[in-house]
């Protein structure tokens, strides 16, 4: 089978780059435009079923492109939300750093690891993501599969999907309506206790 993971389109303007985490931010006109084009682009791929993360801003792009697949089930999961970030959503990298010093940096140190306060770290999310995701496609469908979700839910899962480790996820671009076709041999999860607990990181 094959699965297509899809970011979800542009949210409004955040110049100040505040921490978005599982704030409910709606897609932009440009946003929807963006996913739009990606369900034209799939219009001739035949969907089995469009997953997606409860959050709107993938809610509303999984409606985009369902509206070109009506047999398509919509089915929104909270296990897909983004990454919390806990006391740090809301707050510009200069707040975080005034409010809990040295955090910003050791985050970007140990980006796989280290939690927020209240939120959670890369390898939590990968927890909540990958087995949640195993669940969704078990039995394995013989069809494709489309998950429309946010950028460290996707980083999580290509990480494991290209076995790069979690504190490399930064490598792998997801810029807006970014979407990626996986194959999933029927052995795909079969190494994922050993990706979820770090071990053969670097």
């Amino acid at each position: 089978m094959a699965l297509y993971l899809l970011r979800h389109g542009a949210l409004p303007p955040n110049p100040q780059r505040r921490f978005v985490g599982q704030r409910d931010l709606p897609l932009t006109p440009l946003g929807r435009r963006q996913i739009a084009a990606q369900a034209e682009a799939l219009a001739a791929t035949p969907l089995q079923r469009i997953l997606c993360s409860s959050l709107q801003r993938c809610r509303d792009s999984a409606g985009i492109v369902g509206r070109l697949h009506p047999d398509a089930p919509v089915v929104p999961m909270d296990a897909f939300r983004e990454i919390s970030l806990g006391q740090w959503e809301g707050l510009t990298p200069a707040e975080v750093e005034e409010r809990f010093p040295g955090a910003y940096a050791e985050r970007g140190r140990r980006p796989a690891d280290y939690r927020p306060p209240g939120g959670e770290s890369f390898r939590m999310l990968a927890r909540r993501v990958l087995p949640a995701l195993r669940d969704a496609l078990t039995p394995a469908p013989q069809g494709n599969v489309l998950l429309a979700a946010h950028g460290g839910v996707n980083r999580v899962i290509l990480s494991y999907a290209l076995a790069l480790p979690l504190g490399r996820l930064f490598d792998i671009p997801q810029p807006y309506a970014a979407c990626a076709r996986l194959e999933l041999p029927p052995d795909f999860f079969d190494a994922l206790p050993r990706f979820l607990t770090g071990e053969g990181d670097a």
